[in-house]
């Protein structure tokens, strides 16, 4: 039974900690991944920029056969998800409600932090998704500018990483949370630094293993996949192909796209 791929996009290689786990969850499925390394960060961009990058990259997708689309990203699910719902028939998950989710059931004390990017922090997104689970939570948000880039350089250990990560849990544990969200899909390539400097009472909470989980429920398996994933990168390739590479042990060779002026907003083509 031919379903088509399902298509995931991030502002670069953070998405890949959410296709891994698809990867694990739903093997024999075929994945689109599209990394916008371009426009990356998404948390510096504004909501009407990011909504016109938004629906560029899903139209693409589409025409890609893509029976389901992933935000592998919590600012574009933060910003716009909701209105990307409204504007496409095929299922759409994102990452607020998965996150929300998993932390309402680990914590114990009832106060969670989320770190996140500055957008995502801004929209109180997880602040609200959590209240509406368990509306006693008390949420902190910290917002986390220097860890995406040092992932997307492929940087994941080193002094200047443990800093960085120091620099970001740091505030939020001054507020005795017995639970973190990693609130950014770059920040799980990071885990084990986290564990590093996050005393072992704080849970660490993982988006991305609540998303899978979320799509395996909602979507007909494929049975005639052969478990491949096709990457489209808007920047750099060999940048993108050697850290994406790198994080997920295999060898990838993505495709170039570009972005252009379209009829209805940008719109993205392979070069």
């Amino acid at each position: 039974m031919d379903l088509g791929p399902i298509g995931l996009f991030d502002s670069g290689v953070g998405g890949l900690s959410v296709l891994r786990q698809l990867q694990k969850v739903m093997p024999k499925e075929d994945y689109v991944y599209f990394a916008d390394t371009l426009h990356m960060p998404y948390g510096l961009r504004s909501q009407a920029e990011l909504e016109q990058i938004v629906f560029g990259i899903c139209d693409f997708l589409l025409r890609e056969r893509c029976r389901a689309i992933v935000m592998a990203c919590n600012t574009s699910s933060a910003l716009v998800l909701p209105l990307a719902r409204q504007r496409y028939r095929v299922p759409l998950f994102g990452m607020l409600l998965p996150g929300a989710r998993a932390a309402a059931q680990v914590t114990l004390e009832g106060r969670v932090g989320v770190l996140a990017t500055e957008a995502t922090i801004r929209s109180q997104a997880y602040t609200k998704a959590l209240k509406a689970i368990s509306p006693c939570t008390e949420v902190f948000g910290q917002a986390c500018t220097a860890l995406a880039p040092l992932v997307e350089n492929g940087e994941l250990a080193g002094a200047q990483v443990s800093d960085a990560v120091h620099d970001c849990v740091a505030p939020v544990l001054l507020q005795h949370v017995d639970t973190l969200v990693l609130g950014c899909t770059h920040y799980p390539f990071l885990l084990p630094v986290f564990n590093q400097v996050v005393p072992p009472n704080v849970k660490l909470v993982d988006p991305a293993e609540e998303a899978a989980r979320d799509v395996q429920a909602h979507l007909s398996p494929a049975l005639s996949g052969g478990g491949n994933t096709t990457f489209y990168v808007s920047g750099g390739v060999r940048q993108f192909g050697q850290v994406a590479g790198s994080l997920l042990g295999v060898t990838i060779e993505p495709r170039q796209v570009k972005f252009g002026a379209g009829t209805n907003g940008l719109s993205v083509e392979v070069v």
